[in-house]
């Protein structure tokens, strides 16, 4: 199983992962007509800086989620290869994950009013954002192997 490496080094905040990653997510995955759908499609990951070097801002999979304490609704899973997941379903907008997660990954649809996290574009053979970088700072890694099983 694949996951996205980030190499900060190489990043020059181009953002071009953030679009692609919304048109990925959007209806129509066309960025002319994406660009009117409502509710609007929304990139999972973020680029930001830190101390002056590009920074991403996507889930880290913890070990021990701080967000699925939080989660009173059991939106969030941890699934056993470690992935975790904001099921929009089960989500009511509390929003408590939200400060609860240390690396500022989860993010706010407002106009649904949900949680949600990067999925690593799943149901996808390929992850937009790693796609769209060519300047190599997004690469494709492989996924180690956990045993955990799934964590709610």
């Amino acid at each position: 199983m694949l996951k996205k490496k980030f190499a900060k080094d190489k990043c020059v905040t181009c953002k071009r992962c953030v679009v692609e990653c919304a048109i990925r997510h959007s209806v129509s995955g066309n960025i002319l007509s994406a660009s009117l759908e409502t509710p609007r499609p929304r990139s999972r990951i973020r680029v930001t800086t830190k101390k002056g070097k590009p920074h991403v801002l996507v889930c880290q999979n913890c070990t021990k989620p701080k967000c699925i304490e939080a989660c009173k609704d059991d939106a969030i899973t941890r699934h056993a290869d470690g992935e975790i997941t904001i099921d929009p379903k089960k989500c009511t907008g509390c929003l408590e994950c939200v400060p609860a997660c240390p690396f500022n990954s989860i993010q706010v649809n407002t106009d649904l009013n949900i949680a949600f996290i990067c999925d690593d574009c799943e149901g996808f053979d390929t992850m937009a954002c790693v796609e769209a970088c060519q300047v190599g700072a997004l690469v494709y890694a492989e996924k180690p192997k956990t045993s955990a099983a799934a964590v709610n």
